[in-house]
């Protein structure tokens, strides 16, 4: 048989011969749109809060969540361009994972934390636009709310429509430059203004430095001790590793996205192990057209979780050197007002970047929410009932996905805090789970899936495999210790 018959991956662009910047910028795709999620409530919230409470302490565990999230990524990215197939598919192909692991681990939470999410972070931008308004906290009761809580609430609910709207619209090209250049310009200034605070470089280098998580100052139980210091620092933890990158219920969308840049086999068609063994026994030259393709996804992911996780020490930083000194902590929801000491400390005017630039962060945020979860929904659907895509029944489940997080969103907004809790005692189960422990367990059915389905030659490596081992069992660890403090 000639070896034409035996060719399955197309050939590469050119622009994957050399890993120049220019090339780089042509394959920064799905990446994009994870970090435009997660610049929002990750960086200016948690990341800006831990900075807060332990200081420059916990950075090593920001850039360790970093590298660990980005290798559980790629490893993710690579395998659905080298098959076709998104890992979920193929958990749900392999007998010792078969439904209990896609299903029950992965799927069910995913779906169950996406509305929780959408009303977490609609809220902390709802919030935070009232007291920009000068509506005050201690205003009376309105029915079953605070007159603060309802006018947030309300708030809440304009933002999280009008970007539901905007998701669904098109043209959106412009509002997507002007959001990165605000973005870009409110980094810019809080790299300007980190450099003239003149923050301690010797206790930066050893917050880099893996060590013990500490216990929480004396200042924040005298002071926060009906909110922050009634959890443990485990429970605080569990919220911080989902400021680097998000978690599960963002990778599954994040990973499905691949299928539209078509990077190998990815959006092409699915090869099974023994069709891939035949192509690349047979033919040469394929095999080393799928290795360069991998370059792809690794530029991709690479890139992004590089940019997120710099941008988070930033915020650590920020953090660890405006808020800590005055024992002030963004909490409850009150989770952005605070930060704006990052660049007023520099001038009174450059408060105004940093408004500007949450509110276009959050709405990228939400907007870029709306698309993943999309595609996380269509990849759990494709893995249990493959079917109902192949029909074209797409833009249907694109529907009820949206209907799902929209309403669920906006009941868990409406409801008093008194039934479902603060902004953050609500996303800390998500975050436990989702943010730690789901991301730990994925990366070991990673490892399964690489030595079930793929030939020998296009297996990880030695050293991505070690990688993905180390980060499966760090954030499983750290996932059952939060989750064991989250039932206590």
């Amino acid at each position: 048989m000639s070896a034409s018959n035996h060719s399955i991956y197309p050939k590469p662009p050119k622009a994957l011969d050399k890993l120049t910047f220019k090339n780089i910028l042509k394959f920064i795709g799905p990446g994009a749109i994870i970090a435009s999620v997660t610049i929002g409530s990750g960086e200016l919230v948690w990341a800006s809060r831990s900075g807060a409470i332990f200081g420059t302490a916990l950075m090593w565990a920001f850039l360790a969540a970093g590298i660990f999230k980005g290798l559980q990524v790629y490893s993710s990215t690579r395998y659905i361009t080298l098959t076709g197939v998104h890992p979920i598919s193929a958990w749900n192909r392999t007998p010792w994972l078969k439904w209990w692991f896609p299903v029950f681990l992965i799927a069910i939470p995913t779906i169950f934390n996406m509305p929780i999410l959408f009303s977490g972070i609609s809220e902390t931008i709802g919030f935070y636009t009232i007291r920009l308004l000068g509506i005050s906290s201690e205003m009376g009761t309105i029915g079953p709310w605070d007159s603060f809580e309802l006018y947030g609430n309300a708030s809440a609910t304009v933002i999280l429509l009008l970007c539901f709207l905007l998701s669904v619209s098109t043209g959106l090209k412009v509002l997507e430059k002007i959001s990165i250049a605000v973005l870009a310009t409110l980094i810019g200034c809080l790299l300007i203004s980190a450099i003239l605070l003149q923050p301690n470089v010797l206790e930066i280098i050893k917050g880099l430095v893996p060590g013990m998580v500490p216990e929480f100052e004396p200042w924040v139980n005298e002071k926060y001790g009906d909110t922050i210091a009634s959890r443990t620092k485990w429970a605080e933890m569990a919220l911080y590793l989902t400021a680097v990158g998000g978690g599960t219920y963002d990778y599954l969308g994040y990973v499905g996205l691949i299928r539209d840049k078509k990077w190998g086999l990815a959006g092409r068609r699915e090869a099974s192990k023994m069709e891939l063994e035949d192509t690349i026994a047979s033919n040469s030259e394929q095999l080393r057209n799928a290795k360069k393709w991998l370059r792809a996804p690794m530029m991709d992911t690479t890139s992004s979780f590089f940019f997120v996780t710099l941008v988070t020490l930033l915020f650590v930083v920020m953090g660890a050197s405006v808020l800590h000194p005055v024992h002030e902590i963004p909490s409850g929801n009150d989770l952005l007002h605070k930060q704006e000491g990052f660049l007023s400390v520099v001038h009174p005017y450059l408060t105004l970047i940093y408004r500007f630039g949450v509110f276009f962060a959050f709405i990228g945020t939400l907007y870029g929410a709306f698309e993943i979860y999309r595609h996380s929904v269509l990849e759990v659907v494709r893995a249990v009932k493959p079917k109902s895509i192949a029909e074209g029944k797409t833009t249907m489940w694109r529907r009820l996905t949206n209907v799902y997080c929209v309403g669920f969103a906006l009941l868990l907004i409406w409801l008093p805090q008194y039934i479902s809790g603060n902004i953050v005692d609500r996303m800390v189960l998500g975050a436990v789970i989702g943010g730690a422990l789901t991301c730990g367990l994925w990366c070991y059915a990673m490892l399964i899936i690489d030595k079930v389905h793929l030939p020998k030659a296009l297996r990880m490596g030695n050293w991505l495999k070690i990688g993905v081992v180390l980060a499966g069992t760090v954030l499983t660890y750290l996932g059952m210790l939060s989750l064991i403090d989250y039932f206590n």
